[in-house]
């Protein structure tokens, strides 16, 4: 019977028990007029017809009706004819069958149904999508699942093909998984786009199994889920595993990366160049194809035994292996198939997945040849170096910025009594007392802080209690990484500080020698030029006169020379220190009236190392600026760095030195005066380096340079 018309059937109930009464009721006709004629043939088996109508479509009330049928049945064959007593036992069992499949009818009937229900009661409450198909692929039934992640209706489903609501491109998958189902394929498992209704596609696996009915493929059962979140996590996934090709690919170091099977996923540009392999060729093969180009043949490297976790392997293959947790790193020498050898620099690791499954391993590689040759010839280099600081006969040493000893030579060694593994690393406070180390830790901070080169003098008391003097010249110096250190040289003066001493000692004996002597010459010379004046007065001829006035002159001339010892003989007998240039020459200018002289002192901050005596040549050219000069209106002082030393220059606006003069103008005895001051102003500077010139133009004022060489000055400001 068609499925349709009894669909219709069971939507109208009032209908189908109708047509059933009237079933009944003609053949209940036909059984009497058969019964009348005596030929009731079939017409009795008939009545299994509408007791199995009723027990299909009303299963509740098939049995009642069966039996009503039943009697009915009974009352006419009674009336109809006399029953013999052995037609009793057949006529009971007619009644018994009537009953008997009116019940089993009934009961199939309601387990069919409900079992009908339980399935529809799963398919609407289930998630996923369930749904059956004609042979066409035609939608027959669609769970309410399916029409909500559509958004669409049962109803506005059923009876579409997939060509009404897959994605074009997928429409030939879901056409030949049907085929394949048709040919027997028992169950098939696709993915493809279905667009909702607003016309936007969600991706939706489909797992559709054949529906046999008569042992005929009647249709599809098709059980589906929306997988959008699986397909956007696979999504990520493959975008994330794209970048991190590209990553791989771009990396500067060679790398390669394997699975659980050995075969090589991954082969970067630089991998390319390293080897000579292209990643094409070696991409997707196993068999340890990644080593094709070590010479050897094909053979395990440590991404294998990394793989395998064969840790006691790569001790054995790798010796100066090193494992950082899962990363293991090591040094290798190898030989390419070109013959060439080479310095790798080996780091690999396993690649473990969220559940911690190993997945594959990494191996990256850095040719190192290069830097292995230029340590090879750092270590060569610094051989040579340790045998010529060595080599010098002053105690030599190098503090890090934490004062900490970092590199010595055998003097410094010899010097300490201290081996050189007692002295490396550490600081001045464990080898010298504390308050010697005191000071040599200021002083070391001070060449930190101010960078400029420092010379100190100190004492040094050693293991033994000997005492000595020592000179420490020492300079930052900063590597091309930006560490600070100090590199100093020590000079033990100790005998020089004695042989100091003892000339101070000569020195102060002559000098107050000289000065007894030069007081006493000076007090003979005083009387004897008393008695030539008191001569002069009681002289008349005018001869003797001039023989007393010349002998006089030579009198004065040599109490000028005994005085000039006396400034003489202090020089370079006191240490010479740092003096403000601008400080000195403001005191010699306050030694003069300077009334209608401008001064401009263009000077400051200027420390020079000089003698003592330095004030004494400022005062020399103000001098000879005032006797000298003229018409003097003003007096200037500046400097100026070169790349030489720095130029202090004294000028006046006088009438200048002549050029004949020039050449002469720093000898002892040249001069209208004495011929001392400015011979002594030379003096004074050459002690610790300083030269001095003229340079300026007659008629046009003098212009004296006062050259202080590199090293022999320094700015000082109020920062500093």
């Amino acid at each position: 019977m068609d499925s349709h018309f009894i669909s219709r059937l069971q939507k109208r109930p009032q209908v189908l028990a109708a047509l059933v009464a009237i079933i009944i009721l003609l053949l209940m006709v036909m059984i009497g007029y058969g019964l009348m004629t005596g030929t009731p043939g079939i017409l009795p088996h008939l009545i299994y017809i509408p007791i199995i109508i009723t027990a299909y479509f009303f299963p509740r009330r098939a049995v009642f009706f069966a039996s009503f049928v039943s009697l009915v049945y009974t009352v006419i064959l009674l009336t109809r004819q006399n029953l013999q007593p052995g037609e009793i036992p057949y006529l009971m069992g007619q009644i018994a069958m009537f009953i008997l499949i009116a019940a089993v009818v009934s009961l199939l009937t309601t387990r069919l149904v409900e079992s009908e229900r339980l399935f529809r009661g799963v398919a609407e409450r289930s998630s996923d999508i369930i749904m059956l198909t004609d042979l066409a692929g035609r939608a027959t039934y669609v769970s309410p699942s399916f029409g909500k992640i559509l958004n669409m209706g049962p109803a506005e489903i059923k009876g579409k093909a997939p060509d009404d609501f897959i994605h074009p491109e997928d429409v030939g998958i879901a056409h030949a998984a049907c085929e394949d189902l048709t040919n027997g394929k028992t169950s098939v498992n696709i993915t493809v786009r279905t667009r909702r209704k607003d016309g936007e596609y969600v991706p939706i696996e489909y797992l559709g199994s054949p529906v046999i009915a008569d042992g005929l493929i009647a249709g599809f059962q098709i059980v589906g889920r929306d997988v959008t979140e699986r397909w956007r996590v696979d999504e990520a996934q493959r975008e994330i595993s794209r970048k991190l090709a590209e990553i791989i690919d771009f990396l500067p170091d060679p790398t390669m990366v394997v699975d659980t099977a050995g075969i090589v996923v991954a082969w970067n540009h630089a991998m390319e160049e390293l080897s000579g392999i292209p990643a094409l060729s070696v991409i997707g093969k196993g068999d340890y194809a990644y080593s094709d180009w070590i010479t050897g043949g094909r053979h395990p490297i440590m991404i294998d035994y990394v793989l395998q976790q064969d840790y006691e392997r790569i001790k054995k293959v790798y010796p100066h292996v090193r494992f950082r947790g899962n990363i293991v790193q090591s040094e290798a020498l190898i030989t390419l198939a070109s013959g060439t050898r080479i310095s790798l620099w080996i780091s690999a690791t396993p690649l473990i997945d969220q559940n911690g499954e190993i997945t594959g391993a990494i191996e990256s590689l850095r040719d190192v040849t290069h830097q292995k040759t230029i340590e090879q010839e750092l270590r060569e280099l610094n051989t040579y170096l340790d045998s010529v600081i060595n080599s010098l006969a002053d105690p030599l040493f190098i503090k890090d910025r934490s004062h900490r000893y970092v590199k010595l030579n055998d003097r410094f060694c010899r010097f300490t009594r201290h081996t050189r593994e007692e002295l490396l690393g550490k600081t001045d406070f464990d080898i010298f007392r504390q308050n010697e180390a005191e000071i040599f830790r200021k002083q070391d901070d001070e060449v930190f802080t101010t960078g400029q080169e420092k010379e100190n003098e100190a004492n040094y008391t050693d293991s033994h209690g000997n005492t000595y003097t020592i000179i420490t010249k020492a300079t930052r110096y900063v590597n091309a990484d930006g560490d600070e250190f100090i590199v100093g040289i020590m000079r033990d003066i100790t005998e020089r500080k004695k042989t100091e001493l003892a000339l101070q000692q000569a020195l102060k004996k002559l000098g107050m020698l000289s000065s007894i002597t030069r007081h006493d010459i000076l007090n003979q010379i005083m009387g004897l030029r008393t008695y030539l004046e008191l001569i002069m007065e009681r002289e008349t001829d005018p001869d003797i006169l001039r023989y007393l006035r010349k002998g006089d002159i030579a009198a004065d001339a040599i109490r000028s020379q005994i005085e000039f010892t006396r400034i003489y003989e202090n020089l370079g007998v006191t240490t010479p220190r740092w003096y403000d240039v601008a400080a000195m020459f403001r005191s010699a200018l306050s030694q003069f009236p300077l009334t209608g002289i401008a001064v401009d002192v263009r000077v400051s901050g200027l420390y020079a190392y000089a003698d003592p005596l330095i004030e004494k040549v400022f005062y020399n050219l103000i001098e000879n600026t005032l006797r000298h000069g003229g018409t003097v209106t003003s007096i200037m002082l500046s400097s100026e760095e070169t790349q030489n030393g720095v130029v202090v220059t004294y000028r006046d606006n006088g009438v200048g030195i002549a050029a004949e003069d020039k050449p002469k103008l720093f000898c002892k005895g040249f001069g209208k005066h004495t011929g001392l001051g400015l011979f002594l102003s030379r003096e004074i500077l050459s002690i610790t380096g300083i030269t001095i010139t003229e340079n300026g133009e007659p008629g046009k004022g003098v212009r004296f340079e006062i050259m202080i060489p590199a090293g022999g000055s320094r700015i000082i400001t109020g920062d500093t």
